[in-house]
């Protein structure tokens, strides 16, 4: 996971806005941010990002949609 993190803040430093970095054993997404703060969302949690208005998405419609849980 190290080496995702790494890479994340790679994109990160080039430009990019968000980068998400999905966890199947965990049944987690980290939300990586241009500041360099990140949020983990899991379960019920709904995911919010500014840049993404009208989003309305959990990690577990996610998981299920991929059929991984």
């Amino acid at each position: 996971m190290k080496e995702f993190e790494d890479k994340a803040q790679d994109y990160l430093a080039a430009g990019v806005s968000r980068v998400w970095i999905i966890n199947p054993e965990a049944i987690s997404i980290r939300v990586f941010l241009p500041d360099g703060s990140s949020q983990v969302y899991k379960d019920n949690t709904p995911i919010l990002d500014e840049l993404l208005p009208g989003l309305e998405l959990t990690t577990r419609q996610i998981f299920e949609e991929a059929e991984l849980i």
